[in-house]
């Protein structure tokens, strides 16, 4: 007899870059199963993990770990995983923009590709030969460009400029560089 797995709901977990302190943000207290799982990425930056549910978005909770049998290794190789069927579904883009390259995917997940290690060993090495610069202001914006590029820098600065303070789900003001395969704030 056939039996078919039955799919969990970290199964369908999207890694998630997000604000680690949201400025003006609310703290909810919240019994600690309840809480989202959260992953550090840097000073102003974490990673959580969401699972759409059609008209909304849920927060993998630390409940649904050992529910679903897995650790929190497990759930980020899954959101991963996710995060990049979700490029390919959406049949994301880059567009020039004024000095820096501009990547587009119709949806709320565009700054979380700064997470797919293989895009930008990979995919993107047309567009920057050097160290990669990123800007993500916001949840759906990601523009980047060659380190070096004195021209780059400054758009990423003015496209940072022009989201803050006033941008819908916004995460940093910093920008990144990628050096030795992880992204760093710059100048540090």
């Amino acid at each position: 007899m056939f039996w078919r797995k039955k799919k969990k709901f970290t199964d369908h977990a999207i890694a998630y870059i997000k604000a680690s302190n949201p400025e003006g943000g609310r703290v909810i207290e919240l019994p600690p199963e309840a809480t989202p799982v959260v992953r550090r990425y840097s000073d102003d930056l974490c990673i959580c993990y969401t699972v759409d549910c059609s008209k909304h978005y849920e927060y993998v909770q630390e409940c649904h770990l050992p529910l679903d049998g897995i650790d929190r290794d497990e759930l980020h190789r899954i959101g991963l995983r996710n995060l990049r069927a979700l490029v390919a579904q959406r049949e994301a883009r880059v567009q020039p923009y004024q000095g820096v390259f501009a990547f587009l995917m119709r949806g709320d997940f565009e700054a979380s590709v700064i997470l797919l290690d293989d895009l930008w060993d990979g995919e993107f090495r047309q567009f920057v030969t050097g160290e990669y610069a990123a800007a993500i202001p916001a949840r759906d914006m990601l523009a980047f460009c060659d380190s070096s590029s004195a021209v780059g820098i400054a758009e990423l600065q003015r496209i940072i400029e022009r989201v803050q303070p006033t941008g819908d789900h916004l995460l940093t003001k910093t920008i990144y560089v990628r050096r030795d395969s992880r992204w760093q704030p710059r100048g540090v």
